[in-house]
């Protein structure tokens, strides 16, 4: 993947933890599609920067200190695939939550990403882009 590009997404994962949103969807294109991983209800695809935008504000909106923590990143050449954890507060329980890592995979096609998509595992991933970053 471009450098410049690599270089955008992790940005947008500081970007969207220090909670400003506008700023880490502002360079993504219209047509990009957002993925959800497939225990979820509504996995989308969520389509453009507001979509993308609902799908954060829902998570925004149900944690509080919503956040992202990068364990691992590999560029695959049209595909970066970014190994992470999601937490925060509950808003209703007080709990904290923190999920495993579970790779978040951007594709892109020239210098435009195209598409995010979360998987709940490595090999589902794995087999989807048909690459293997082990």
């Amino acid at each position: 993947m471009a450098p410049e590009l690599v270089e955008r997404i992790l940005a947008g994962y500081e970007l969207f933890n220090q909670g400003r949103l506008d700023e880490a969807i502002e360079g993504m294109p219209d047509e990009i599609e957002w993925i959800a991983p497939e225990m979820f209800v509504d996995r989308g695809p969520y389509r453009g920067r507001e979509g993308v935008r609902r799908f954060w504000d829902a998570w925004h909106d149900t944690f509080d200190g919503f956040r992202i923590e990068i364990a691992e990143v590999h560029d695959l050449g049209e595909h970066l695939v970014v190994i992470a954890s999601v937490g925060g507060t509950g808003r209703d329980s007080g709990v904290e939550v923190t999920t495993p890592a579970f790779p978040h995979v951007w594709t892109s096609h020239g210098d435009e990403l195209r598409r995010m998509e979360m998987f709940s595992s490595e090999d589902a991933a794995r087999e989807t882009i048909g690459k293997d970053w082990r």
